[in-house]
């Protein structure tokens, strides 16, 4: 007589899905974010007033278009908004 046959588990595996929010490259918080404002899409900062606008693209998502805000950041084509902190983003009392 035979034995049974035992069952393979199925090992499932997230599917990797993109970012919606992103690290700024100036102060360094995960307060980007990409948004449609108006014709175009606007890569701005929460913490540091960072912002970019750039016009659609066809086939660029929310990551491209940070992508390119970080190229420029880095060329020195983008700056922050003045007064902007440099560092952490995060104020600390004491």
């Amino acid at each position: 007589m035979g034995k049974r046959r035992k069952r393979r588990k199925l090992v499932l595996k997230p599917k990797k899905r993109l970012p919606k929010i992103f690290t700024c490259p100036h102060c360094g918080a995960q307060l980007v974010s990409v948004k449609r404002v108006g014709r175009n899409y606007a890569v701005v900062c929460g913490g540091c007033g960072l912002r970019h606008e750039f016009e659609p693209r066809p086939g660029w998502m929310p990551v491209d278009y940070y992508n390119a805000l970080v190229d420029l950041y880095l060329e020195g084509r983008v700056q922050a908004a003045r007064g902007a902190p440099e560092g952490s983003g995060h104020e600390t009392g004491g």
